[in-house]
């Protein structure tokens, strides 16, 4: 059995914030899959995704999913963009 993944977990009134560990390819799918399953009963999801950029900015942007598809591209997005921070 491989040692456990570490989480991070915030609650508050209006979310919860789940901390995954960017490297975890397998957890980071499954979570994408569930959204993705959420999306495809009719639920579309808004998303806020915060980032600090290479020379040091901070972005944020916002985008609706209403199709797994648009789940499935995002996560892709997210991939890439992780990729490139492990690299640093």
């Amino acid at each position: 059995m491989k040692p456990p993944k570490e989480l991070a977990v915030t609650l508050s009134r209006r979310s919860i914030n789940l901390d995954l560990p960017i490297d975890d390819d397998v957890l980071l799918e499954c979570v994408f899959l569930g959204l993705a399953a959420y999306v495809k009963k009719g639920f579309p999801l808004k998303m806020r995704q915060a980032y600090t950029t290479f020379s040091g900015t901070q972005e944020v942007l916002s985008k609706v999913f209403s199709t797994p598809e648009q789940v499935v591209e995002w996560r892709k997005e997210l991939k890439s963009l992780t990729t490139a921070l492990l690299k640093r």
